[in-house]
């Protein structure tokens, strides 16, 4: 198996009560719904000195470059999917379960140069008003044909393509969205302008709602920025001479680690070590310690940062299968989406045919250099 990301190339908050203000290089992007109990709409072309009292949504438009796309699609074979993945920073007044939407763009943007605190506003870009810049007579994204606003127009043009991530009590609440439907019409031809994350309209709409979400934008000093995954099943197993393991008393290394692996290289393929523990005593000429054996067909990999112990991939049946040839077991790692000058740590899951899964952290750590 494999997993590619990529990363954005621009993205923005759009805000309805600040309809003519660009907000491209903020730090964080805002998706959110704070509407008074009591709205009062004064619609005019914005005026610096005279405020608009009205809703106050909050949405953001995220943006992937098509050469990044078109790598996307030449690893997109047999049975793939891809998510769209933005990291929580900060949440006010969610409820138990709620939901949010993500729809493909119709029209294209200009991320502009603002922040939302900006005084006076920068109105360079995309904005609630406008795709590219502050317009004194339109709310040019007002007019598509799934465009939705309450009480201030704007706030996006979208086509009818779009995906919802639910969210329960218990649930990280990270976004990690199956977004393949859209990015199928990419690949098929449909004009690449991003996603916009959004509110349902039965909250955006609702005078009292009150839902606060912010995630790390792509300008983000951390290790969080938003990315795109296509996740494909890569995986080969031909054991040839090895022996499978078939016991949880084993030893577990990785055969070919580097210690330190170049960002924005293609691949590395991480071959593994595998033997038991206690092996049987044989007559034999050579050290059975040094028997190389194959991990069942039903191992996985997973992929943890050093210091956060965030999992940056996580195990997963279909897509982080690990393969096999007749000299190791092996799996194929793309540094691409991985943060420079972090470390990172290899972690291997079994599940064995009596039933036991075995999970192995043998501390297999390397760094991504730049």
């Amino acid at each position: 198996m494999a997993v590619y990301k990529i990363f954005p190339t621009a993205d923005a908050s759009i805000y309805s009560k600040k309809p003519a203000a660009n907000a491209g290089l903020d730090e964080i992007l805002e998706v959110s719904v704070k509407n008074s109990p009591n709205p009062v709409n004064f619609f005019v072309d914005p005026i610096p000195t005279q405020p608009i009292l009205a809703d106050d949504i909050r949405r953001s438009l995220i943006l992937f470059e098509n050469s990044d796309l078109d790598i996307l699609k030449s690893y997109a074979t047999g049975s793939w999917k891809s998510y769209l993945n933005l990291y929580l920073a900060n949440a006010e007044n969610l409820n138990t379960t709620y939901s949010l939407e993500i729809k493909q763009v119709s029209q294209s943007w200009n991320m502009g140069t603002g922040k939302a605190s900006d005084n006076p506003q920068t109105r360079n870009g995309v904005c609630w008003y406008s795709t590219s810049s502050f317009a004194t007579t339109s709310a040019s994204w007002a007019g598509g044909s799934a465009s939705s606003y309450f009480l201030t127009p704007g706030g996006g043009s979208f086509t009818t393509s779009s995906v919802t991530q639910s969210f329960s009590y218990k649930d990280s609440k990270d976004i990690e969205v199956n977004v393949t439907s859209i990015v199928s019409n990419w690949f098929s031809g449909s004009t690449n302008a991003g996603f916009i994350i959004k509110h349902p309209n039965i909250i955006e709409n609702n005078s009292g709602s009150y839902i606060a979400l912010s995630f790390f934008s792509v300008d983000t000093h951390t290790i969080y920025p938003p990315s795109l995954e296509i996740r494909w099943d890569d995986s080969s197993f031909i054991t040839g001479s090895l022996s499978v393991l078939n016991n949880t008393n084993n030893v577990i290394t990785l055969a070919n680690n580097i210690n330190s692996y170049k960002s924005g290289t293609d691949k590395y393929k991480i071959m593994i070590n595998a033997r038991d523990k206690y092996p049987q005593r044989v007559f034999t000429t050579s050290s059975f310690y040094t028997t190389n054996k194959a991990l069942p067909q039903t191992s996985y990999w997973a992929l943890q940062d050093a210091k956060t112990e965030d999992r940056v991939i996580d195990f997963d049946t279909s897509y982080t299968k690990i393969s096999c040839d007749a000299t190791s077991s092996y799996f194929n790692l793309y540094m691409n989406g991985l943060e420079p000058e972090r470390y990172y740590k290899v972690l291997i899951r079994t599940d064995f045919s009596n039933g036991e899964s075995v999970e192995i952290d043998n501390n297999l750590i390397f760094k991504v250099v730049r």
